[in-house]
């Protein structure tokens, strides 16, 4: 049951932000997307370090 609320709210969110992309995008401007996108960007590279980091301490406890 939670994980067909979460998809249906992960869905929910991404149709609003392609829904209103245009004003969206009016409304933050150049600077604001690319902003946004780097923002989006660091996230992306801390969670994946992170997703590194897990594995790398399972690795050497299973050792």
């Amino acid at each position: 049951m939670a994980v067909g609320l979460a998809l249906v709210a992960a869905l929910l969110v991404v149709w609003l932000t392609l829904h209103f992309a245009g004003p969206l995008g009016r409304l933050l401007g150049e600077s604001g997307i690319v902003l946004l996108s780097r923002i989006a960007g660091l996230l992306l590279s801390a969670i994946a370090v992170q997703m590194v980091a897990d594995a790398v301490i399972a690795f050497v406890r299973a050792a």
